[in-house]
């Protein structure tokens, strides 16, 4: 990584954090300014040191960026905020093979195992600060029929696998324990997921105040034509438009949509980590 770009990638995601927590936007004038001192460093350097392999490491940082964002972004994980700022990421340190295991590797596994520790904890955070709207929102959707039938179906799965546990060899039954406590967890996390989001991430803003890329939880309708539909992608510019001439016509003056998670803090806290441990996976391997 270039000496310089460690600053460019500290202070950009200590502000982009700030931005994150307090508007849950992150401005693209930010994300394309790393970007852009990405770019800027790599070819400077190539040029001076006369070694176009500094250029193409930040390229191919770049397009690893881009790759996961469009996943983790079409998948509804991150905003588009987060997307970019990935991409910014992988210009800012590069994808250096040369040198051994590669530090925006590193960062990359930092990044998931902190942001899944971190997602947990907010989302603890949120189903305590709204644990009445929780509660209520837990047990209606546990008691919607869908959900009913599989958590019938599942218990059933889990009941039989314990019975299996009389005719199976000792060596095998912490794996049949550990499937059937997987299965029944992974039900009652999906349940509590949902209650959260229903309970602390939706609500209803003014039109005006839509931004690209808002999760937006209505289909619209006008004069029977359909407008807009949700999707993992959020909304765009264009749909916004349309949208803000319902309110020209009286039609609607605000529209629901799921807030997600300030992410960019577990950015912020995965490259301290990086900073502090360095290459930790030379450690394992």
């Amino acid at each position: 990584m270039i000496p310089v770009n460690y600053a460019f990638a500290f202070f950009g995601l200590l502000f982009a954090s700030i931005f994150d927590i307090k508007t849950r936007e992150i401005p693209d004038w930010l994300n394309y300014s790393l970007i852009g001192f990405g770019f800027g460093t790599s070819i400077i350097l190539s040029i001076t040191n006369l070694n176009y392999w500094i250029f193409v490491y930040s390229l191919l940082g770049f397009l690893a960026g881009l790759i996961i964002s469009l996943v983790f972004y079409y998948t509804g994980q991150w905003g588009g905020g987060d997307a970019k700022m990935m991409m910014a990421l992988g210009a800012l340190i590069g994808l250096d093979f040369h040198s051994g295991f590669p530090i925006f590797v590193v960062l990359l596994l930092n990044i998931f195992i902190i942001g899944a520790i971190y997602g947990a904890i907010w989302s603890v955070f949120l189903a305590l600060k709204h644990r009445k709207q929780f509660k209520k929102s837990f047990k209606e959707i546990i008691r919607e029929k869908n959900i009913l039938i599989i958590r019938k179906t599942i218990l059933i799965i889990v009941v039989l696998l314990l019975l299996f546990l009389f005719i199976t060899p000792t060596s095998m039954k912490p794996f049949i324990i550990g499937i059937a406590a997987f299965i029944f967890f992974a039900f009652y996390f999906y349940i509590y997921s949902k209650a959260v989001e229903k309970s602390a991430m939706e609500k209803y803003i003014p039109l005006e105040k839509l931004t690209e890329g808002d999760w937006v939880l209505e289909t619209i309708y006008i004069n029977g034509k359909k407008i807009y539909s949700p999707s993992n992608e959020g909304i765009d510019k264009k749909e916004i438009k349309k949208l803000l001439e319902l309110k020209k016509h009286h039609k609607k003056s605000k529209i629901k949509i799921k807030e997600g998670i300030p992410f960019l803090p577990s950015f912020f806290i995965a490259f301290i980590v990086t900073l502090l441990l360095g290459n930790w996976v030379l450690w394992v391997i």
